[in-house]
């Protein structure tokens, strides 16, 4: 393979199937599938220090900061060798999943202030076709807004790259192109070989379909056309509903909407929160209340009977007057 100078960056790709690693010179994208592994190589001076980020290198964005030839931290990893007369540093991401998409930088430098970086951008396909057994074809249910990257595997290699809405009729191809990597509106191709050999092993065709809508649910494939020989193609199919329909059955839904958790009675009967307060308000209520009540007819009963000591002590009262000495005054 030709040697690009120094300031190009190049990619290796870990084979899916067997852990191999190939070298191949691309644009700064690299494509992985989920549970595989993936290592781009950049072509750098020579420098001490070592750095892997996920998207600018700052903050809590550092994944690697390192002095070492080889470094690793979780899943990610540096490797800093000599290729072909060439200082370079390698950088690895093992047991891919979805989130691992996205931009990242790595650098070298002799300085932690005097790196210099390279940025690229992985991206991860959900899951990598191999065959087109009609009882094992792949269906990927999607949310509006979202987006889908399928490998397609083939053994042969070189020729155009097709993506197509059904069987790549005339107004069926969504994209067509010899190159390594292309893209059109919201479609991406992109093709890396599984062999250093001019991809005589054969190769792996990347397509993505980004911002999906309702409307490009159906069956889809990716196709490899060879200089020589039939084509061959790999079949996916694609259902798109719309986010807010499916979050109302979601069971996130479900559980925020029951949020308060219930308290126990005496009796064993469950009563949400609120009205467990409720309940106890009211009693509280009650028993002010009925304290109220009781004092006021305690405060009149304690006026009447002052007013009946008064009278007493102005006058005779009719009360204390025994009944003999009564009889007596009324005869005499």
């Amino acid at each position: 393979m030709k040697v690009h100078h120094t300031l190009i960056c190049f990619f290796f790709l870990s084979a899916l199937q067997d852990g191999n690693a190939e070298v191949i010179f691309n644009n700064n994208i690299s494509f992985g599938v989920v549970g595989g592994n993936l290592t781009a190589g950049f072509s750098f001076p020579a420098g001490t220090w070592k750095m892997l980020c996920r998207g600018e290198c700052k903050g809590g964005n550092i994944l690697i900061n390192t002095t070492d030839e080889k470094h690793q931290s979780h899943r990610y990893s540096t490797e800093y060798t000599i290729v072909q007369y060439a200082p370079t540093l390698s950088v690895s991401i093992t047991q891919l999943i979805m989130s691992d998409a996205g931009q990242y930088s790595c650098g070298v430098g002799e300085s932690p202030s005097s790196v210099s970086y390279r940025q690229f951008e992985v991206v991860v396909a959900e899951a990598l076709l191999d065959g087109n057994d009609p009882a094992q074809l792949k269906h990927f249910n999607k949310e509006t807004g979202s987006s889908l990257t399928v490998g397609c595997s083939f053994n042969p290699s070189g020729g155009q790259k097709f993506f197509c809405r059904g069987e790549c009729g005339e107004d069926e191809v969504l994209l067509q192109t010899d190159d390594e990597d292309a893209s059109k509106d919201r479609y991406r191709i992109g093709f890396r070989g599984t062999s250093e050999e001019t991809y005589g092993g054969g190769g792996i065709v990347y397509v993505t379909i980004t911002q999906l809508t309702e409307s490009d649910s159906g069956q889809y494939r990716c196709s490899l056309n060879p200089s020589s020989g039939q084509a061959s193609f790999r079949l996916f199919e694609i259902n798109v509903t719309d986010a807010v329909v499916q979050s109302a059955f979601s069971p996130s839904l479900t559980s925020s909407v029951t949020t308060e958790q219930p308290e126990k009675t005496p009796e064993g009967v469950s009563l949400p929160v609120g009205l467990t307060v409720a309940v106890i308000i009211i009693i509280i209520i009650i028993i002010v209340l009925s304290s109220l009540a009781v004092l006021i007819i305690c405060i009149k009963r304690k006026s009447n009977r002052g007013l009946r000591t008064r009278g007493n002590s102005e006058g005779t009262n009719m009360e204390d007057v025994p009944l003999r000495e009564l009889y007596s005054r009324f005869y005499t």
